[in-house]
């Protein structure tokens, strides 16, 4: 399907803030003895449905989620696969949501898995997407400050036709160059013009939506903007000028990344005593919630997750581990004086190690085409509001949004366990600088790589890496650029909030001698 892009500007009033990125201070009152990162804790998850929306016309979300396992048998003969091409999501959430929110299946999922979550605990509530984009404006806002003392591991942010550009060429940064040039340009030689061209329709696209909220409506999906509260967040919505694409890879070459993970990963679900392999066409995605302070910041921040760090037969002993404990728990409760339905979902990350009779489990490994809960009833009726769609008991409707909500007797999957994957020639190397900005974030600590032969991959060239101690180093080496980012956000938050509680954030390229190479624009919307 091919969409019409967006219009950067659609529904934005005229008066433009301006703010100098350059120009930002780190915040006085943090010490060396101020955490970068402290108490990070994965709040929620959830898989998209795409069966049940065929079926419903609803998008639905399964919570929490579980992610898929990467299925690469060993001695399994080298597979040949085709370039990325076919339909591709960009931002799956906000395609899915119809001109909703993007944010809403995710502050639907935490409202379903923790009762007691409010929005305004946060400080900052955003896509990962986001953070990188801000990141790099400061990052880039570095080159034409001489003042500024660029981190040892710190890249200046380029488009991936001036890395080609350069690597083919042979050409390092900082030769060529045209006098008269900013010093962020002189480092590109003449030959990148396409490569300039491509930052600047960068710019030109890259808008990120803003809300600072004194509540959330999880009944209606709508934000409270109180002037009058003292608690307030800032909400980062990520904005695209087309959320879903098409990819013809005769035309537009990709690499072979989609192609990999629809080979390899498996999305299983334990119900009824068995394990099912639920298939593409069913679960299109997993998503994960998870907090943490950034100096003192508290930050939720939602990510897409590849895969998990287990075996088949560790995950298999994990979700069905809840299944079993949920209905033991369902039991004994029943046999109790208490039954007013308000049981709270207890936020821990099972541990993997816990030794039980799985039942067979694994042995009985088959394929559904209809799923069915297990979840009791009574755990329904702690999640407001709960109006069942048609028959379905187990199905939890927001019609005012609207979203469907199937809950699993899952807890939240071990973090620390969450995988990103990675494919790349096998003459290439990981580009570690972007690989520590996109997983820091997240504060995702394992990495798996596939490396291929023009799209021949084997099971022995692959390699599964821990990298706490490098995005630690990483985040050291950046320590002043993050807390540039804090007072982004405060910044951000104060001026959005002048305007009404709504703006978005727009930047531009400068590329005189005299200017600044980057620009925030801030303008109030108007819906």
């Amino acid at each position: 399907m091919f969409t019409v892009a967006r219009n950067i500007k659609e529904g934005l009033k005229e008066d433009v803030t301006r703010i100098l990125v350059s120009s930002l201070k780190a915040p006085t009152h943090l010490t060396q003895d101020t955490p970068i990162i402290e108490d990070t804790k994965t709040v929620s998850s959830y898989n998209w449905l795409a069966e049940h929306e065929t079926d419903s016309d609803v998008p639905t979300i399964q919570v929490p989620g579980a992610p898929p396992i990467l299925h690469l048998p060993k001695g399994r003969p080298p597979m040949k696969l085709q370039a990325d091409s076919g339909h591709h999501f960009i931002d799956q959430n906000a395609c899915r949501m119809k001109g909703n929110s993007g944010l809403i299946p995710g502050l639907a999922a935490c409202h379903a898995y923790k009762k007691d979550f409010n929005i305004t605990d946060y400080d900052v509530v955003t896509d990962r997407n986001n953070l990188i984009k801000l990141f790099e404006l400061i990052e880039l806002s570095l080159v034409g400050n001489k003042d500024a003392v660029t981190p040892v591991t710190s890249t200046p942010w380029r488009a991936p036709s001036i890395e080609a550009a350069a690597a083919k060429r042979g050409r390092g940064r900082g030769r060529g160059g045209s006098r008269g040039a900013h010093p962020f340009f002189q480092q590109l030689s003449p030959v990148h013009g396409r490569g300039i061209e491509s930052m600047d329709r960068r710019a030109e696209t890259t808008r990120i939506d803003v809300d600072v909220v004194s509540g959330y409506d999880n009944d209606t999906g709508k934000y409270i903007y109180d002037e009058s509260s003292v608690k307030k967040t800032l909400v980062l919505t990520r904005w695209e000028p087309a959320n879903e694409e098409v990819v013809i890879s005769s035309i537009d070459f990709r690499g072979f990344g989609h192609s990999f993970l629809t080979e390899t990963r498996q999305f299983l679900s334990f119900e009824d005593g068995r394990v099912n392999h639920r298939g593409p066409e069913d679960v299109t995605g997993y998503h994960c919630l998870v907090e943490y302070k950034l100096f003192g910041m508290k930050l939720l921040v939602r990510y897409h997750a590849d895969a998990c760090d287990m075996t088949k037969d560790e995950f298999v002993k994990w979700i069905s581990q809840d299944s079993i404990r949920d209905l033991e728990e369902s039991d004994t409760q029943s046999e109790g004086d208490s039954d007013d339905g308000s049981e709270d979902r207890t936020l821990y990350e099972s541990p993997v190690t816990d030794t039980f009779d799985l039942l067979d489990a694994f042995k009985t490994l088959s394929v559904k085409t209809e799923q069915k809960s297990n979840v009791p009833v009574k755990l329904l009726s702690s999640l407001k509001p709960t109006s069942p769609q048609g028959n379905n008991p187990d199905v939890v409707s927001l019609p005012k949004i609207p979203i469907d909500i199937i809950p699993t007797p899952n807890a939240v999957f071990p973090g620390d366990k969450i995988l990103q994957v990675k494919t790349r020639g096998k003459h290439t190397g990981l580009n570690l600088e972007k690989l520590y900005t996109q997983l820091f974030f997240s504060q995702t600590r394992n990495v798996f790589v596939a490396y291929h032969t023009r799209g021949l991959f084997s099971e022995t060239e692959t390699s599964k890496d821990d990298i706490t101690a490098g995005m630690s180093k990483w985040a050291d080496d950046n320590k002043e650029l993050l807390k540039k980012l804090t007072s982004l956000f405060r910044e951000i938050k104060e001026t959005v909030g002048g305007m009404g509680g709504k703006g978005a954030l727009g930047f531009i390229l400068k590329k005189k001698l005299n200017d600044d190479p980057v620009v925030l624009d801030i303008q109030a919307r108007t819906n």
